[in-house]
């Protein structure tokens, strides 16, 4: 029995390097609200759960806990614990945090620690190069049949209609996929001196570039619409440098996941120069490494650089040995260029797998050639710890006292605890995504159908302020119908009434759920501006979120002008004239804020003001918009009624 789970076990172990290479780039599934990273992200999750049981299941088989000390191992653990303590102590969206990046890392490493403590052999190796090598090959040749229209024509399904479909969710995660693994195949069929494998290299090579091409055209504009926007790295690197106020972030960050909620407060006001990307907020930086930094600080960016330099510096050590395998040489190019990815652009789950699963066979790798800084470790309570081999297979005859078992029982329950613990609040999280999912999907044909899944996703997971204020909205459009009637019944009026409560409820927890997101406190401005002149407060509450909304993102003109609107709507001008005057300083080259001072100036009956205003918009609208001729006409109106000029004193007496 003992023999056959040790046996179980290890091929579990063995397994899981190529179905990380292989599968989660091409993984996806089309029932949640992301079908892409969000699948991943569970897939790589999967997979840690295994091993890590598989592992200790190997572990108790053998009565010791082993475990192989490698160059990337402790940068790796370091950056897992770094995420840990930025969500728990830091981070104002706790479970976000800690089941969102910091899972996923946690998740790298367990994979990245169980199979390399468990495998010394060569199949490792050739099963994570060829396994990134065919997974990049078939994302290429998807890439190509669905370019010419092809793979649309075989299989009947909406989404392909989307000339940026991609398997790995975007047309940028395909290329920092596949660009990597082209060069590092490229590097192994240089290496390579048998001519059939280089053959077959080669023709991946051309299959991968040709896609890469067709890819790299794909985030050129279309049609003079600009496809990829990314936040520029000198303001990635203005925020990521801001958190070294406090040493607290400056250690560890703000908190995984919380960049969204960071870059509103601390990015740049010399953005709103930038008519493309002043009015977008940003979820992550330009620069992976950057990202990290700012949410992990400095203890998590640079452990994660690390976790590739020093087997990337092992390697260059040993050139002479690495370039002698092919495999290895492609391991090395994959993890370097990956990492060298991170450091310009941001990185998604496909890119974080490349470099991880590189390591992982690069470590064996090592291991096989007898490294010195690459070395296998047991621990056991027994003076006799090693009871036997590290990788030869074991019979059942072999005893093992509770002594000698007591670390790995210790170790099991661990992690059966953390496994647990884990899948009981991920599996309802997952849950939700499907039924948002079926709510979008219904809420064409099936309005009522939609809005109960709506409702059943937030009590199903009820840590997601998305789905609240999906379902805030909602109940807002409900109670905006039945205000909306003509003649209300006592019904609609309660109804009504109903509506508006659940609106502002689950808008409150939405901001509550996520404190310093300005779009939450916006969102509950909008709720309450709805219910100006029909609930008592509401006027109050709208100033007081929208001036919150602005507090948490204090360089926005468009906030600035919301609020500068929703004084003047109130009757106050002289607080909405300053507000609205605020956001022209914050982007001049805005027509907006111009219009609406002007019409503020023409209500006061101050005509000079409104005129030079006005006048001042024009000159910054585009004259192919659809309302240059109605400001043309405005203009004329107001010179009817401002005064004309008069001449100068000192003119007149010349």
């Amino acid at each position: 029995m003992r023999a056959n789970l040790d046996r179980v076990s290890t091929q579990i172990l063995r397994s899981t390097p190529f179905l990380l290479a292989f599968i989660t780039p091409l993984f996806f599934l089309p029932f949640t609200s992301d079908y892409f990273n969000f699948n991943k992200f569970y897939f790589v999750s999967f997979l840690a759960s295994l091993s890590l049981i598989s592992w200790c299941v190997r572990n108790l088989t053998r009565g010791k806990l082993s475990f192989t000390s490698s160059p990337s191992l402790l940068p790796l653990i370091i950056l897992m614990l770094a995420s840990i303590i930025s969500s728990a102590w830091l981070s104002p969206i706790k479970h976000q945090s800690l089941f969102g990046q910091t899972t996923l890392f946690v998740s790298l490493a367990i994979i990245y620690l169980t199979t390399t403590s468990s495998q010394k052999n060569q199949f490792i190796i050739t099963s994570v190069v060829y396994g990134l090598i065919s997974s990049a090959t078939l994302l290429s040749i998807f890439s190509i049949l669905h370019h010419f229209e092809i793979a649309g024509k075989v299989i009947q399904w909406t989404p392909l209609s989307d000339k940026f479909f991609n398997l790995t969710g975007s047309t940028l995660a395909n290329l920092m996929f596949t660009l990597p693994v082209a060069i590092a195949t490229i590097g192994m069929s240089i290496a390579t001196k048998k001519w059939l494998p280089k053959s077959g290299l080669f023709a991946a090579v051309m299959l991968m570039l040709i896609a890469s091409i067709i890819n790299i055209s794909l985030l050129f504009p279309q049609d003079k619409q600009v496809v990829i926007i990314l936040l520029p790295l000198n303001a990635s690197w203005s925020i990521a440098v801001d958190i070294f106020k406090y040493w607290q972030t400056a250690l560890f960050g703000t908190g995984p996941e919380t960049y969204y909620s960071t870059f509103t407060r601390l990015r740049p006001a010399y953005l709103n120069l930038d008519n493309l990307i002043w009015n977008l907020r940003f979820a992550e930086s330009g620069s992976y490494l950057l990202t990290l930094i700012t949410t992990t600080g400095l203890v998590g960016g640079i452990s994660f650089a690390l976790v590739f330099i020093k087997s990337l510096f092992v390697a260059l050590k040993h050139k002479k040995q690495i370039t002698e395998n092919p495999t290895l040489v492609f391991l090395s190019l994959a993890a370097l260029t990956s990492f060298i990815s991170t450091l310009i652009l941001p990185a998604s789950i496909v890119t974080l797998v490349l470099g991880i699963s590189s390591l992982i066979a690069l470590t064996v790798g090592f291991k096989i050639l007898g490294f010195k800084n690459t070395k296998d470790i047991s621990v056991s309570l027994s003076s006799n710890t090693e009871i036997t081999g590290n990788y030869s297979e074991i019979t059942d005859n072999s005893d093992i006292s509770f002594v000698k078992a007591f670390l790995p029982w210790l170790a099991t329950v661990l992690s059966v605890t953390l496994v647990s613990l884990y899948w009981y609040y991920s599996v309802p999280a997952y849950q939700a995504s499907t039924m948002i999912r079926q709510a979008n999907d219904l809420v064409k044909t099936n309005v009522v159908g939609s809005f109960l899944k709506q409702t059943e996703a937030t009590k199903t997971d009820k840590y997601n302020p998305n789905y609240q204020i999906i379902l805030s909205q909602t109940y807002q459009g409900v109670a905006k119908f039945y205000l909306d009637k003509t003649e209300k019944t006592d019904d609609d009026k309660k109804n009504a009434a109903d509506a508006m409560q659940r609106a502002i409820d689950a808008g409150r927890l939405a901001a509550t759920l996520d404190p310093f997101n300005a779009n939450s406190h916006e969102n509950l401005s909008n709720i309450y501006q709805t219910f100006i002149g029909v609930a008592d407060g509401s006027a109050d509450y709208a100033v007081s979120h929208l001036a919150q909304a602005i507090a948490l993102d204090p360089n926005s003109p468009r906030l600035y002008l919301q609020l500068g609107i929703l004084f003047f709507n109130l009757g106050d001008t002289e607080q909405a004239t300053k507000l609205i005057s605020k956001s022209i300083d914050l982007k001049q080259n805005w027509d907006v804020p111009y219009f609406n001072l002007s019409a503020i100036y023409k209500n006061n009956k101050d005509y000079v003001r409104a005129l030079s205003y006005m006048k001042a918009g024009y000159a910054l609208t585009s004259p192919q918009s659809e309302e240059y001729p109605k400001i043309q006409e405005e203009i004329k109106a107001l010179e009817k009624l401002a005064p004309a000029p008069v001449a100068s004193g000192s003119a007149a007496t010349q």
